[in-house]
């Protein structure tokens, strides 16, 4: 078997960061309150861009935080996020509109799945991976637009509509991630010295 696990040091900006933390289980409190937390954010974000016309679709806000959760902490928070998020803001605001919530929720499903699946396999955080699962989250996208008889030609300029959401979600999730596992490999150092 290949070992994909990345070493934590790092010299280059843009190089892999190995995973800090493991994927939480269905047992562990802090799955549920970091799907809490996650799904909360992709409540308010995308509520605060609604004031931008076409927002969800440049920005994909509602799926940011699905794919950090999913990368960062596994397949359940990223399912709890993915299914969560469409859900409560439907309820809560009438956004998305119900006729487009089993959309949104298979590209969300399948964001979170690849995603999950990505890091637990290579335990790091990476562009090109978190690409993949973009890359994924837009197949996704792009098969349940021609199961619903969308014409290619708007798929397209949906698309191309989406691309600063897709380069803020590489990046931003990349930058985050790398800063948050970076922070967390300092206090176990920290913590595994203290009590040696």
């Amino acid at each position: 078997a290949l070992n994909m696990e990345v070493p934590m040091k790092v010299h280059s900006p843009i190089a892999p960061v190995a995973m800090a933390s493991r994927p939480l289980g269905l047992a562990d409190w802090r799955l549920y309150l970091a799907s809490a937390l996650f799904a909360l954010a992709n409540l308010l974000v995308p509520m605060a861009l609604h004031t931008i016309p076409d927002a969800g679709q440049i920005f994909l806000p509602m799926f940011f935080f699905t794919l950090l959760a999913a990368w960062q902490f596994g397949l359940f928070a990223g399912l709890a996020v993915a299914v969560a998020s469409p859900l409560l803001s439907h309820f809560l605001t009438g956004m998305p509109l119900a006729v487009m919530l089993p959309a949104i929720l298979s590209i969300a499903v399948a964001l979170a799945l690849v995603a999950a699946i990505l890091s637990a396999r290579t335990r790091a955080v990476s562009l090109p991976g978190i690409l993949v699962a973009i890359a994924a989250m837009q197949a996704a996208g792009f098969i349940v637009e021609r199961i619903a008889g969308m014409p290619i030609e708007k798929s397209l300029t949906l698309l191309r509509m989406s691309i600063p959401g897709m380069l803020i979600m590489l990046f931003g999730t990349y930058l985050l991630l790398r800063a948050v596992n970076q922070l967390l490999d300092r206090a176990n150092r920290a913590d595994q010295s203290g009590k040696s």
